[in-house]
Order: structure tokens, then C-alpha cells, then sequence
């Protein structure tokens, strides 16, 4: 035992800080996942005794090649894939350009932008929700009024309602959640 190790004080405080939040975490997440994963062995039979049986990776092998099922899986999945590639194009270089810019040291006004850029993360979702629906909605939102102010009014649709514009919308509403609602605050 090196005389480093020997002299630094075990940090007890740091595991009670930390267990409300590991316990939540596995309460809510981690518990339902193994659940959900251990319910998808088993399948409940029809009729009136609804017993269960096992039937390992079946329930698997059926969501895959199963034409009354592999279709919306693979449609989801590629939804979630498509989400997942905006989200992490956009905002990810946006995160970072704008981390590295208030790590400077002199950077005016450091802590304001700071405090502005954290306070869209502490509005609640349902706010959140609400604010975009006054934004985009077709018949009384104001991004029609907006883009015919500045004489791009043609290039106005229902985006939350159309198939192949929906999705990039939800994404880059989440882009702007954590980025753009900070950068109009400041």
C-alpha cells in the first residue's frame, strides 16, 4: 500500500449522495428493462385459463420475420435510428462549440450564459410541448405568420402532420429545446 492511498480518507458521503439517485434509477429503469426482457420469453396462452408458457426466443424470431409484425418493428426501428442520427448530427457539434466557447476564461457575461443555457433543461416537457404547438400549429400557430413576415410564407406546412416531414420536425424540436431556447434567452 503506497503511502498516497494510506493517507486519503475513505469518502463515505459520496456513496449515501449517490444512492437516492442509483436506487430511482434502477427503480424506474433498470428493473422494468429486465422485466420487459424476461416477459418477452414467455407467451400467454388464448383462451379462458390465460396460462403462460415459455417459449424462449420464438416471441423474438416472430418480430422479426413475421409479416403481421416485422414490418412496423423495422419501421420503428429505422424512426428511432433516423431520431437518433439528426438529433446526434445537430446537436452534439452545436454542445460542444458552444461548451468550448464558455470554457473561456474571459468570456464576458460567462456565468449568464451559462445560468441561460441550463434553464430550458429545469422547464418541464409539458411546457415545453405546449410552447411548440402555439409555434407550429397549422390553423393558429404563429410560423405561418413568421415565415410570410419575411416573405417566405410558401414555404409554411404542417409539419407535425405529414409522414416524411414529422420526424425530422420532433427532432430538431428537440435540437432546439437544449440549444435554441438558451440562445434566444441570452
Amino acid at each position: 500500500m503506497s503511502g498516497a492511498a494510506a493517507r486519503r480518507p475513505w469518502r463515505w458521503h459520496i456513496g449515501v449522495l449517490l444512492a437516492p439517485a442509483a436506487i430511482v434509477y434502477t427503480v424506474v429503469m433498470i428493473v422494468p428493462l429486465f422485466e420487459s426482457l424476461r416477459m418477452s420469453l414467455f407467451l400467454k396462452a388464448p383462451g379462458a385459463d390465460q396460462t403462460i408458457h415459455f417459449v424462449g426466443l420464438d416471441n423474438w424470431a416472430r418480430l422479426f420475420v413475421d409479416p403481421n409484425w416485422s414490418g412496423n418493428f423495422w419501421n420503428a426501428l429505422g424512426n428511432n435510428f433516423e431520431y437518433f442520427v439528426i438529433v446526434m448530427l445537430v446537436q452534439n457539434p452545436i454542445g460542444i462549440g458552444l461548451a468550448a466557447l464558455l470554457s473561456l476564461p474571459r468570456l464576458p457575461g460567462r456565468a449568464f450564459y451559462r445560468t441561460s443555457f441550463f434553464l430550458p433543461t429545469m422547464l418541464s416537457f409539458v411546457i415545453v410541448g405546449f410552447v411548440w404547438r402555439l409555434i407550429l400549429s397549422p390553423s393558429w400557430g404563429v410560423s405561418r405568420m413568421l415565415l410570410k413576415g419575411v416573405g417566405l410564407g410558401a414555404l409554411f406546412e404542417p409539419w407535425l402532420g405529414q409522414a416524411n416531414t414529422a420526424l425530422p420536425a420532433l427532432a430538431l424540436i428537440t435540437v432546439w429545446q437544449f440549444v435554441g431556447i438558451p440562445m434566444m434567452l441570452t
